[in-house]
């Protein structure tokens, strides 16, 4: 340990906080709480805890500057961690596989006529929001279904509008009450908006139970069209939570997360299912990378508090259920989740009874999504073996990440097309394919219409200032190559171009360099096989559709 950090370590106070770890270069890798900050920074450096000799083998090569920042108690420590590790993304701290900002629906109550949208942020506002969603297929529905049982408006229409307007097409499909227009007053329209709150809070059936009510109000005043379209506000909600009706608890007024674990070396799952008011509101998952493989409940330490914070003050629980005990206290996390809430959250590891039945469907979908995100990282890992095994039998001085291939296809000379493909990380880029129209060459002249391709494409690029591939690849032998060698070298690209001739899956090579043929299993070949069997397809769909 040089000088330097052993008087930074000498410095550290005897009070609780927040420790930042930093490289050479002034990132933060890693960010910790502590309720003694010169104790708990200190076992990183000695080698006496476990967790110490773990950090010491992976991290501490690379630490070259603490940082602290002293807080009132653990609990703001605690806080002041979640937000600083969501900021910053060190590297060793738990993230996120797939880390994003998740929707909320946000029910816009600061407006006279409230309506349903989809928000990524929220504010401590007169809004209400619901959410995160981690399914957005889910979210989705919901905001296409709420409004349209409730006849909420879907504008962004200020009121009082500034000139007349006229009810839009939701009007006309009673999908909206028109308040643009006054067809509604604000009283009824903001029952429909109480509905609203009700069933996104998961209390469908205080939802169901007011419009029975209200139908059967409606059949004995002889209004059989208001109670008709009562009944079919009914079979909507019994239809869009029947799932839920069929996962409810004994429990009417349970308002439980359950939550699991499952973790092997540096890749977890947790899997957060969520009862509300007895029912089975959510099912959340998340996939986190560990590069510091700590354990299970060091993970949930780190991941759990940083969930909460994100979730909306109106979605979170009374209770929560873990599978296994927090490595420190718990009563700093409980802390933390009341002061949030505004109500008192308890959080244990029950033993018995229905909330041990609900963690274990907890554990079981947690051990399935491992194994899928361990399949799934292997053939990412597969992926990226074919890469580097393509740089090495090509010899390219960088590795090919961005492939772009191109065919040209006709039927005896007529209607002839091209294609291009990109292939980026291994994976088909569909959204950067194109298709092109062979304007100059006639006759079916190959070469011609392979030098008018690559020409319009590589111009394009330079004139767009766009990302250059690593690799050209041609579906055809010498005399394509050739072609597309001359095409890079007059625009003074130097860009690494083959082909790839079909009958023996020969790799052709520009100039004096003589041609190869790679084993039929090697993975480098089979992603060239890939890239060009796409771009022979795309083109000849495309000649296809030119003929019809």
């Amino acid at each position: 340990m040089f000088e330097g950090m052993q008087n930074r370590l000498q410095n550290l106070p005897a009070k609780p906080g927040v420790y930042l770890m930093k490289n050479s270069k002034d990132e933060i890798i890693y960010v910790g709480k502590a309720k003694f900050l010169n104790k708990r920074v200190r076992t990183y450096f000695d080698g006496k805890e476990k967790f110490g000799h773990r950090a010491a083998s992976l991290m501490l090569p690379h630490i070259t500057d603490i940082e602290w920042i002293i807080t009132e108690n653990e609990a703001e420590a605690l806080i002041l961690e979640a937000n600083l590790i969501t900021k910053h993304q060190p590297y060793y701290n738990v993230r996120q596989k797939d880390d994003k900002h998740y929707p909320y629906l946000m029910l816009t109550m600061q407006e006279k006529f409230p309506r349903l949208k989809i928000t990524r942020q929220t504010k401590d506002d007169k809004n209400l929001y619901f959410g995160p969603f981690t399914n957005s297929y889910y979210m989705r529905t919901i905001l296409e279904l709420v409004p349209r049982l409730f006849h909420l408006r879907e504008c962004n229409l200020k009121f009082p509008p500034k000139k007349n307007v006229r009810p839009c097409l939701n009007f006309h499909i009673d999908r909206c009450a028109a308040p643009c227009v006054k067809n509604v007053s604000e009283k009824n329209y903001m029952r429909g908006v109480q509905s609203a709150k009700l069933l996104l809070e998961g209390k469908s059936n205080e939802v169901l139970a007011e419009l029975e009510d209200e139908m059967l109000d409606a059949s004995a005043e002889m209004r059989f069209e208001d109670a008709s379209k009562l009944r079919d506000q009914i079979h909507a909600v019994h239809s869009a939570f029947a799932k839920q009706k069929a996962d409810q608890a004994n429990d009417a007024d349970l308002n439980l997360d359950v939550i699991a674990i499952c973790r092997t070396k540096k890749l977890a799952t947790v899997v957060i299912i969520e009862y509300r008011n007895g029912i089975l509101f959510d099912r959340r998952h998340f996939h986190l990378e560990c590069c510091l493989e700590q354990e299970a409940a060091e993970v949930l330490e780190e991941f759990l508090p940083r969930w909460y914070l994100s979730v909306s003050k109106e979605n979170l629980p009374r209770e929560i259920a873990l599978e296994i005990p927090l490595s420190e206290e718990l009563d700093v996390f409980e802390e933390l989740l009341t002061s949030i809430a505004g109500h008192k959250i308890e959080v244990g590891v029950p033993q018995r009874g229905d909330k041990l039945g609900f963690l274990r469907i907890a554990k079981a979908n947690a051990e399935m999504l491992l194994v899928e995100l361990q399949a799934k990282s292997a053939k990412y890992d597969e992926m990226n073996r074919s890469i580097f095994e393509l740089q090495k039998e090509l010899n390219l001085k960088s590795p090919p990440f961005c492939i772009e291939c191109f065919d040209v296809s006709h039927l005896g000379g007529t209607e002839p097309v091209a294609s291009m493909v990109r292939f980026v990380n291994g994976h088909p880029s569909k959204g950067d394919y194109r298709k092109y129209k062979i304007k100059t060459a006639t006759g079916g002249d190959d070469y011609a219409s392979m030098r008018e391709v690559l020409t319009r494409r590589l111009t394009r690029l330079k004139a767009e200032n766009g990302l250059f591939p690593d690799l050209l690849v041609v579906d055809g032998g010498k005399g394509q190559v050739e072609v597309a060698f001359a095409v890079l070298k007059e625009m003074n690209l130097a860009i690494p171009v083959i082909g790839l001739a079909e009958r023996l899956e020969e790799i052709v090579f520009p100039g004096e360099r003589p041609s190869i043929l790679l084993k039929r299993r090697s993975s480098a070949l089979q992603l060239l096989q890939r890239a060009r069997n796409e771009a022979h397809r795309f083109a000849l769909k495309f000649q296809r559709k030119r003929r019809s």
